[in-house]
């Protein structure tokens, strides 16, 4: 298996991992297996596409997602000081790409049972299990907000300054943590008044919505 980047660089945070009693070599090793096997899935935006099927398909997806934050986000940062009207539309846009591509491309993650069946009758603790799967969701998202707002935060630092960068890399945050809680709430709500193919309906459409 591929030992990549981001779980290099968690290795830095080994020991914060083991104070909170998590067992960090089976977690590195769970979320190892779990990249690699989520680099072999096609993301909903390259459906339909002639895209080879070849390494990560997941990581030659963010340039499509680096391109939209520079057409959707970056035009809004030059409307002078009108912050409530242009902050509100690149919001809206990041919310959205985000909802759309958590419910299209990691439905996978969020909804994976295969922990349950294959891992829990292990000797691994839930805790250990827990922080495998949220450290999973973390990196996908970092990822993806990340290759969609780099390039308007570097041209906010420029032309508003470092305090102003600082205060919409914090929106950035909440905006992202509030699209993995809805996300969420989306399939339990799916899940707990309609049937399991109400929700692979709804996927289905924001897939092609996403693709198109």
């Amino acid at each position: 298996m591929n030992d990549f980047a981001s779980l290099r660089i968690l290795d830095r945070f080994r020991s914060v991992f083991q104070r909170l009693n998590i067992d960090y070599d089976v977690m590195r090793l769970i979320l190892q297996l779990k990249l690699t096997m989520d680099s072999r899935r096609m993301p909903a935006i390259f459906s339909g596409s002639n895209v080879k099927k070849e390494g990560n398909q997941f990581l030659k997806s963010l340039w499509m997602y680096g391109l939209f934050g520079v057409l959707f986000l970056v035009p809004f940062l030059f409307l002078g000081n009108e912050f409530l009207f242009s902050l509100t539309i690149m919001f809206s846009s990041l919310f959205i790409i985000l909802m759309t591509s958590m419910v299209s491309d990691f439905s996978a993650v969020l909804l994976d049972i295969r922990d349950k069946n294959i891992l829990h009758p292990k000797p691994i603790s839930a805790k250990t299990l827990n922080a495998a799967k949220i450290t999973h969701i973390m990196i996908y998202m970092v990822l993806l907000t990340g290759s969609f707002v780099i390039i308007p935060l570097i041209v906010s630092v420029f032309k508003f300054g470092i305090i102003f960068a600082l205060l919409f890399l914090f929106e950035i945050l909440l905006v992202s943590s509030l699209s993995v809680v809805l996300t969420a709430f989306v399939y339990l709500f799916i899940l707990r008044f309609f049937s399991g193919e109400m929700l692979k309906d709804v996927i289905n459409y924001v897939q092609i919505f996403l693709a198109i």
